[in-house]
């Protein structure tokens, strides 16, 4: 219902705020979650709100993580101004922060309209803040002390430079390579199997096997996973074009062209070995992300930022492998989701490539690159949806 969307009233605006703003315009609300603009006469700041519950323990740590890649990155990473917790009329606590807000167009918005060479600059500009963030890690001086002054006790990371935690808070903080493996398969579980993870006998080394035969498995030997927390580099991993916000600026010889001017959204973010974030890549294709252009684009130049090591390249395989896993189970039901990204990979005549690093590649035979535009891409949502229905309403006659 409408009405029981969380909204920011005065009582919620009155302890963020000194004093209230002018105006708030609402991007994004819903039951447990509001995000606004707050307009001041010579200012304006974004809000974000979000009910308190267990899931959200580590709403500070989120902020503290943006904080720190704003940072190394200042003209990118919008920075944190505040971050607290307030209750509102009905007396629903929440967690806010308070940010600075960026303003421009979103990528996926006007990747479309950009020149090949606006694409190759936005794309480099990106990866060049992406390689400033793989430059901090997790027992770099200060950057634990910022992170322990937002979790619990209980959480709190050592101090000691031959700690082994890595991770971040959707994964939750870990203490080894094995616990990587276990959050990826905790958070992609289904009602169904699709992967079977198991230690192999006489040894440490994990075998990850598909349900599905075709797609095969893979072993990962146990000195690879060790090597995982040292090799771990601050990721975003959430980097897709509804994330990325583009600003049109003149040239020096008096030109219109686009330039990357903010990375929003550090829900994912942490402290993770470069290959993780680059498989992530591959998941928001069909979904997140409907420019095919972007994705290779982006995963061609990611690539040089991922070791061309045994683990980093095991981590790939085994990320790869189980998210395919569960695509398949997912396209095999009546996951609307899933249908609608396999259909996108088909028109878009993608296949995965040998090298775990690339992903997805156009087919040899796949001809001129046809992109989705946003009404088109709508129009496949809609179609697929209509099917499921369809098939729905069949199967219950």
């Amino acid at each position: 219902m409408a009405d029981r969307d969380v909204s920011p009233d005065d009582r919620l605006l009155t302890q963020i705020f000194t004093r209230l703003p002018e105006t708030t315009s609402i991007f994004l609300q819903d039951w447990d979650k509001c995000v606004f603009k707050a307009e001041f006469p010579h200012r304006a700041c974004v809000v974000r709100l979000e009910a308190e519950s267990e899931n959200l323990k580590h709403f500070p740590t989120i902020a503290a993580i943006q904080q720190i890649a704003a940072h190394v990155v200042p003209d990118l990473v919008p920075q944190t101004f505040q971050v607290g917790k307030a209750e509102n009329a009905q007396g629903r606590m929440f967690h806010f922060s308070v940010t600075e807000i960026v303003e421009g167009e979103l990528l996926e918005d006007v990747w479309q309209q950009l020149s090949t060479d606006e694409q190759n600059s936005v794309v480099a500009e990106l990866v060049g803040a992406l390689e400033k963030f793989h430059s901090i890690r997790l027992g770099d001086v200060g950057v634990r002390e910022i992170l322990n002054r937002t979790l619990r006790e209980d959480e709190r990371l050592e101090s000691s430079e031959q700690a082994q935690a890595f991770g971040g808070p959707h994964t939750g903080f870990l203490n080894d390579g094995h616990g990587l493996l276990g959050a990826v398969m905790e958070r992609q579980k289904l009602n169904k199997p699709f992967c079977c993870m198991e230690p192999l006998v006489d040894t440490q080394d994990i075998g990850i096997r598909s349900s599905f035969e075709e797609l095969g498995s893979v072993v990962i030997r146990n000195s690879d996973i060790e090597k995982w927390p040292a090799e771990a580099v601050l990721c975003h991993n959430d980097l897709n074009p509804r994330n990325l916000i583009l600003r049109s600026c003149v040239t020096p010889d008096g030109k219109s062209e686009y330039k990357l001017a903010g990375i929003i959204d550090w829900e994912l973010a942490g402290f993770y070995p470069a290959s993780y974030e680059l498989s992530l890549q591959d998941t928001y294709l069909g979904g997140a992300n409907r420019h095919v252009s972007f994705y290779l684009l982006l995963k061609e130049k990611m690539r040089n930022l991922v070791p061309q090591s045994s683990s980093q390249i095991v981590l790939l395989q085994a990320m790869e492998l189980v998210n395919e896993s569960r695509e398949r189970l997912l396209s095999d039901g009546n996951n609307i989701g899933a249908h609608i990204r396999k259909r996108f990979l088909e028109y878009s005549m993608l296949e995965r490539d040998d090298d775990p690093c690339l992903g997805w590649t156009r087919s040899p035979l796949g001809g001129p690159l046809l992109e989705y535009s946003s009404a088109e891409f709508q129009k496949l949502e809609d179609d697929v949806v209509e099917e499921m229905v369809a098939k729905r309403k069949a199967k219950a006659a």
